[in-house]
């Protein structure tokens, strides 16, 4: 049974989309924590005051993936979770109970692939005191009810067919650079996360573009741009994108930066 039906049985939700990596290695940590981040940006619901985001995550590992991570499993969902929890307070979003990160092992996938499932799941309640008389319990207000189950929910991340370096293949490998008046980026890995924050790929200094704005990932031989959410949104050519394939000599603007997208041979 493959990772999605493995999913939707457990978990009756998935989340869409997907991405490829240039060459397999293992699953890092920190690739974890930035598409539970994505994800969460990915299906917020906008409430009447808040705007509210998963807070329920499970990630499913290939066998060689979940031998490793598994050995500290406890202190990496302990820190998973402190992440995704000051990335929604930093985006100002809302966790409508503390965030549960489980990793299970999946046969199915293969070194350096990954799913994750998400669901918004309110904590239960509180049972009354013994002493105190019972209460009716009234409905949360309409904004705070967690959403509930969302089919086809389900993302598989996963690198594709890599080729020794050297050999004709990775040579053929796209290049490509982003060219500003910062200077030139070099888009070398798989995914380049640019934003204000120093923990991106990319790190620009405009006040207008969000802390993790938009992603460049390889995808077969050519790139893919994506915007994670942003705040003043992310256009290509003039005009607004969520996703967009890029071509040679499109211009890319964040905030009011501009970026010039170049293939090189």
């Amino acid at each position: 049974m493959g990772i999605f039906r493995k999913a939707n049985k457990k978990l009756e939700g998935l989340v869409e989309g997907g991405f490829g990596r240039a060459f397999k290695s293992s699953v890092q940590p920190v690739e974890l924590a930035h598409k539970l981040a994505k994800e969460m940006g990915d299906h917020k619901t906008v409430g009447v005051a808040n705007v509210y985001v998963p807070n329920e995550f499970d990630v499913y590992l290939g066998d060689e993936d979940y031998a490793h991570l598994a050995s500290f499993a406890d202190s990496l969902k302990v820190e998973l979770g402190n992440y995704v929890t000051a990335f929604a307070r930093r985006e100002g979003w809302t966790l409508v109970a503390p965030p549960r990160i489980e990793l299970h092992q999946d046969g199915d996938l293969r070194l350096g692939e990954f799913g994750i499932a998400t669901r918004t799941v309110s904590a239960p309640a509180e049972a009354p005191e013994a002493d105190a008389p019972a209460v009716p319990a009234s409905p949360p207000p309409a904004a705070v009810v967690a959403p509930g189950p969302v089919l086809d929910q389900t993302v598989l991340y996963q690198p594709s067919a890599g080729a020794p370096s050297g050999s004709p293949a990775a040579a053929a490998a796209p290049r490509g650079v982003l060219r500003s008046r910062q200077g030139d980026y070099q888009l070398v890995e798989s995914v380049t996360v640019i934003g204000r924050s120093r923990r991106c790929d990319i790190v620009l200094t405009d006040p207008n573009v969000s802390r993790q704005h938009a992603e460049i990932r390889r995808q077969g031989d050519g790139f893919m741009l994506l915007d994670l959410g942003s705040t003043n949104g992310t256009r290509v050519n003039r005009r607004g994108v969520r996703q967009a394939v890029l071509q040679h000599g499109d211009r890319i603007e964040l905030g009011t930066t501009e970026l010039l997208f170049e293939r090189q041979p």
